[in-house]
């Protein structure tokens, strides 16, 4: 199937069980952010600073998230870049947690409270940046921008990657890819809906990365050639990258901000039969999402799944499995 075609049925399926899907994604903003910096505007430090707090954020329900919003710079105090910069954990652990989860907002999610303190390295990082760049924390991105020939791939990358010389702490590569989205970079979030739905679609071979199994999170190339795939698709589609990754994003995620599709339902978009694929790209992929999220429905999913496909395919998914484990019966 050609990735025009597949975009098609990525269309029919929101548009048949999400109709306001398109205004779901307007709502987001990533896309008019991605229209401003194309047209040539910069983000002050407060919109930078609330750029990397969203990014933080998308890792909770974002339905809840979205909820809080119109609440947050009162919150943040203006969203002021060095003020948060100079913030103790205490400050994070004692006042930021409770506020969001706080019965009447129920906002908290498990990363928040590391992922707050570890923003505040991040700002610290930028306060120390403006202090040599005339005082502007955007340039940050868009010097490693014009030092990655304008790839905001490569700069999701740079920005996320343990060791990097320029990473941020709080942001692993599917947030630096959230921030560089909200600060109005075209490019795709490879968080593990949007990878998921990537490689069950076919476009992505996680299996020859390693013998063993490790999460996308930890394979660079495996980030890489999922933000380079959606890419694909919007260039097939004739539409920008932030806009398909929203909605391919959407085919994954949880009610109500998405439709919480299964692998198999995935799979159908791309006419595919997942579970008679002989990479077992699926599987591997679901793996991954019990791996890093513990899910309970995507356990009891990934259970089920998995009984099939070793079913479906005993030689393949003998792989899979651990050297302590061989010789065992399922």
């Amino acid at each position: 199937m050609n990735l025009q075609t597949l975009w098609r049925n990525v269309e029919s399926r929101l548009n048949e069980d999400r109709p306001d899907w398109r205004e779901d994604i307007t709502r987001f903003g990533q896309v008019s952010a991605v229209e401003s910096r194309n047209e040539g505007n910069a983000w002050s430090n407060q919109e930078v600073f609330r750029a990397l707090l969203m990014a933080v954020l998308s890792v909770g329900d974002w339905s809840k998230i979205e909820s809080i919003k119109p609440d947050l710079e009162e919150r943040f105090s203006g969203f002021d870049l060095e003020k948060y910069a100079r913030r103790s954990e205490s400050y994070v652990t004692d006042i930021l947690v409770p506020w969001f989860e706080d019965e009447t907002r129920k906002a908290g999610f498990p990363y928040l409270k590391d992922g707050l303190i570890e923003l505040i390295g991040a700002a610290d990082i930028l306060v120390k940046h403006c202090e040599k760049n005339d005082g502007a924390a955007d340039s940050y991105f868009t010097q490693l921008m014009k030092k990655h020939d304008d790839d905001p791939k490569q700069v999701a990358l740079c920005l996320g990657m343990e060791g990097s010389e320029h990473k941020l702490p709080s942001l692993g590569v599917p947030l630096a890819a959230e921030a560089l989205k909200n600060l109005g970079f075209d490019v795709a979030k490879p968080d593990r809906h949007v990878c998921r739905a990537v490689a069950v679609f076919g476009l992505i071979d996680i299996e020859p990365l390693g013998k063993k199994f490790e999460a996308p999170a930890k394979k660079k190339e495996i980030l890489r050639q999922t933000m380079a795939k959606v890419e694909e698709i919007a260039n097939a589609a004739d539409k920008r990258i932030a806009f398909i990754d929203n909605a391919i994003w959407m085919l994954g995620a949880k009610e109500p901000s998405g439709l919480h599709l299964t692998n198999q339902q995935l799979a159908e978009l791309a006419g595919n039969n997942l579970i008679q694929h002989k990479d077992m790209n699926g599987l591997l992929a679901l793996l991954d999402s019990w791996a890093k999220d513990g899910d309970v429905e995507e356990q009891k999913e990934t259970l089920e799944y998995l009984i099939h496909a070793l079913d479906e395919n005993r030689p393949e998914g003998y792989k899979l499995f651990p050297p302590e484990l061989k010789g065992k019966t399922w």
